[in-house]
C-alpha cells in the first residue's frame, strides 16, 4: 500500500467498510480527514451475506479508532454525522454525496396497462427486496395490476438472490416482478422515466441516492422511514413508520390515484433536490477542505 501515500501527504479518507488501505494512508499522512459514507449493521447481513457482514462488522468496530487521529470529520447525512459524534468525532460536518445526474430520458406515452413500480439498489438483505416481494403479493391480492422492477446487482449476496427468487416463485409473482440486475445509466434513466411509483422498504440507508434520482425523475415515492430515508426524502414522499405488506400495498394504491398526494410530493421536490445538488455538495466539500486545521 505504500504507493497510496507518502509521508507528509494530506488525505481525505472515504470510509464505508473495512479497509487496510485506510489505516496505511492514515499512518503515512500528516493531515487526514474522514468522509464517512455509512456502514450497514452486520446483524442485517449475517444470514444471507456473511462475507459482507464480516467486513461491515470490522469496519464499524474500527471506525472509532479514527476519532482521535483525524483533524476533521464529515458524513453523507446528519444520520451518519450523529453516529460519528457518538464515537467521539468532534463536530462532524454534513457534506452529502458526490453524484452525477442521470441522462435525460423521455417518459413513454401512457397507454394504460399495469402500474409500474420501481426499486433501485443492490441485492443485499438490508435493502429488503424480500419485503418488496411481499408487498407485491399484497397488491396482487388486492386486485391491483402492477409490475415491480428490481434494478441492481446481486453479486455481493448470491444466496440472498436465490432466496428472493424462490420467494417470488412461491408467491406466484412471475407476472408481477422482474429482476433486472445491473444496468447502464441510460437504461436506469429509462426505468425511472417509465415508472409510476418508486417503492423503497430498505432497513438501513446512510443517504439513499436512488431516492434523489426518483425525485429528479418526478416520481412519487413510498418509503419505509428508516435511518436516513426521512432526512433524504423530506416531504417529497409518503413515509411509512411500519411496513406490513397490507399497509405498503394500501400506501402504493393511494399514491397511484390520489392527485392531491401526488401534488404535495411534487411541491416538495425542488427544495429536496436543491439540497442534494452537485454544486451544493461541491460548495460544502470545498469549505470542509479549507477548514481542515
Amino acid at each position: 500500500f505504500d504507493h497510496l501515500a507518502r509521508p507528509g501527504d494530506a488525505a481525505i479518507l472515504h470510509y464505508s467498510i473495512a479497509s487496510a488501505a485506510i489505516f496505511r494512508v492514515l499512518d503515512r499522512c500528516r493531515r487526514c480527514a474522514v468522509h464517512y459514507h455509512n456502514i450497514t449493521p452486520a446483524e442485517l447481513l449475517w444470514r444471507w451475506a456473511p462475507r459482507v457482514a464480516l467486513e461491515c462488522a470490522v469496519g464499524r468496530r474500527r471506525l472509532g479508532e479514527l476519532a482521535g487521529r483525524v483533524r476533521a470529520a464529515g458524513a453523507v447525512s446528519a444520520y451518519n454525522a450523529e453516529e460519528l459524534e457518538a464515537l467521539g468525532f468532534p463536530e462532524p460536518a454534513v457534506l452529502g454525496v458526490m453524484r452525477s445526474p442521470l441522462p435525460a430520458a423521455p417518459r413513454p406515452p401512457s397507454g394504460g396497462g399495469p402500474a409500474r413500480l420501481l426499486f433501485v439498489g443492490r441485492g443485499i438483505p438490508n435493502k429488503a427486496q424480500h419485503h418488496l416481494l411481499l408487498a407485491s403479493a399484497a397488491l396482487r391480492d388486492a386486485g391491483i395490476d402492477h409490475v415491480l422492477d428490481l434494478v441492481g446487482s446481486w453479486g455481493a449476496a448470491r444466496a440472498y438472490e436465490e432466496h428472493c427468487r424462490t420467494l417470488a416463485e412461491a408467491l406466484g409473482l412471475e407476472r408481477h416482478v422482474r429482476f433486472r440486475g445491473s444496468v447502464s445509466d441510460v437504461v436506469l434513466a429509462a426505468h425511472y422515466a417509465a415508472a409510476d411509483v418508486f417503492l423503497c422498504l430498505s432497513d438501513h440507508e446512510g443517504f439513499c441516492v436512488p431516492l434523489v434520482e426518483a425525485m429528479a425523475a418526478g416520481l412519487p415515492v413510498v418509503a419505509y422511514a428508516s435511518t436516513a430515508i426521512p432526512e433524504t426524502l423530506g416531504d417529497a414522499g409518503l413515509l411509512l413508520e411500519e411496513k406490513p405488506p397490507s399497509l405498503v400495498a394500501e400506501a402504493v394504491a393511494e399514491t397511484l390515484v390520489n392527485a392531491a398526494l401526488q401534488a404535495r410530493m411534487a411541491a416538495a421536490r425542488p427544495e429536496r433536490l436543491r439540497a442534494t445538488d452537485p454544486e451544493e455538495f461541491e460548495r460544502r466539500l470545498v469549505a470542509f477542505v479549507e477548514a481542515i486545521p
